[in-house]
């Protein structure tokens, strides 16, 4: 009866590990005590890809999937939230990424390197749920073919609408001149 009952506790173990999506997002087990997100470096030979949120607090999740990926489902690269750097007193904003980063793995980027000509697929979306109150919006997709040596900001946008969200991608290769993907953006309501 012992040995049915823990085949049985395995077995129900075994099944509520599996997901729909591929998880390779940061977490206290695996990675520890991170102050900063991991960075990537942009070379000659792939893109890099940052994805962040502006306008609104929640913590909005990120995933992709690369074309010719023999795995079919989004691999989730983690969470970002905005700190407010730029909005309240610089030691709050500081103060917010590092609680923010080291205990709930909530960065304000995420980055990755792309393979160039290759479809990149990048899916967000933001959910919370505090004193009463539930936020929503997502998942946005956008896809595009990232090019050799360029950097790309995936940017999901909180809308003045608090059920609405938006997702577009912008070439920042030169950050003085940010130009936007056409295509490739989003919108969920």
């Amino acid at each position: 009866m012992k040995r049915i009952a823990l085949l049985s506790l395995i077995t129900l173990a075994l099944c509520a590990c599996q997901s729909n999506q591929r998880d390779s997002s940061p977490s206290l087990l695996k990675d520890g005590v991170q102050l900063r997100q991991k960075t990537v470096a942009v070379d000659a030979e792939h893109a890099k890809v940052i994805m962040k949120a502006e306008g609104g607090t929640n913590p909005v999740e990120f995933a992709i999937h690369r074309e010719g990926d023999p795995d079919p489902r989004m691999e989730t690269l983690g969470t970002v939230m905005d700190t407010g750097e730029g909005k309240v007193f610089n030691w709050i904003a500081k103060l917010n990424q590092t609680v923010a980063s080291a205990t709930l793995k909530r960065f304000p980027q995420l980055e990755i390197q792309a393979d160039p000509n290759k479809k990149l697929t990048v899916s967000s979306s933001a959910r919370s749920q505090g004193s009463g109150a539930y936020y929503s919006c997502g998942p946005v997709m956008s896809t595009f073919s990232p090019e050799k040596a360029k950097v790309y900001l995936v940017e999901f946008q909180f809308k003045n609408n608090r059920a609405a969200c938006a997702q577009q991608v912008f070439d920042i290769t030169d950050p003085a001149n940010r130009v936007l993907i056409e295509g490739a953006g989003g919108e969920a309501k």
